[in-house]
């Protein structure tokens, strides 16, 4: 089975996935996976918090996968080693933590998964680079050209999209005023990009975190926000029935 949520900031929301609040946790196995859209944050400051949390999750039964968003360090999440998984490349966290890469697609459990992290912190002039904030948050160019690669090799059809951030026609994209110029040369708009794949790319559904709600909005597929909600793939529909409409 795969459950997905939106984003767990470490301490701050890791609640939601803990099996005395996520009941269906406690019947999960090996075979069963959690995938969290952005905003993981369990690796961190490199040392004793992220251990505490690495190793609490690594003690679940479940795989953990989760792709980055905005915050998140990415000094110390660059540190981990990629590995082959699942079809694509992945940092192994621990042996049943995975960070999901941008621009890859994963076979997990039988569906297909386009993965692009990151995202616009809107607070940037309230952070620090590399200490609180990365200009890794966003796209570079080369994980631009890895995701069409790949999205080619596939014939632009898989069965799931996730992203953090969403794509240019969204609502949400024009929520706070973002722009490029702190990032400097290299890095790509990522409303934009994801606006060029949602266009060409054949898919079922796309999950996205970040706004901090659970929302549906659609146009001509759904666009499904998560955060406080851990949402059975298999049984998605029953899951929605009060999801806000946008």
């Amino acid at each position: 089975m795969i459950y997905i949520t939106g984003d767990i900031h470490r301490e701050q929301d890791i609640h939601k996935i803990n099996p005395r609040e996520f009941e269906a946790g406690n019947t999960l196995t090996e075979n069963d996976y959690v995938i969290i859209c952005g905003d993981f944050g369990c690796v961190w400051d490199g040392g004793d918090g992220d251990r505490f949390w690495l190793n609490w999750l690594e003690s679940l039964p479940w795989n953990t996968l989760f792709i980055d968003g905005n915050h998140e360090n990415f000094d110390v999440l660059k540190q981990y080693p990629v590995v082959e998984y699942k079809g694509g490349k992945a940092r192994e966290i621990r042996s049943n933590i995975f960070h999901l890469l941008r621009g890859e697609v994963y076979t997990i459990d039988g569906a297909t998964f386009f993965t692009f992290g990151g995202a616009y912190s809107h607070d940037i002039q309230y952070r620090t680079e590399h200490v609180n904030w990365w200009k890794d948050e966003l796209p570079t160019y080369y994980e631009v050209k890895n995701a069409l690669h790949n999205l080619e090799a596939h014939d632009w059809k898989v069965d799931y999209v996730l992203s953090h951030d969403v794509y240019e026609s969204h609502p949400f994209s024009k929520r706070y005023e973002v722009s490029l110029s702190p990032y400097g040369e290299g890095y790509v708009d990522i409303h934009s990009f994801l606006e060029t794949i949602k266009k060409k790319l054949c898919y079922k559904e796309w999950f996205c975190g970040h706004y901090h709600g659970d929302f549906i909005y659609e146009q001509k597929h759904r666009c499904i926000t998560l955060f406080n909600r851990v949402v059975l793939l298999d049984q998605l529909e029953d899951f929605l029935v009060d999801f806000e409409t946008i």
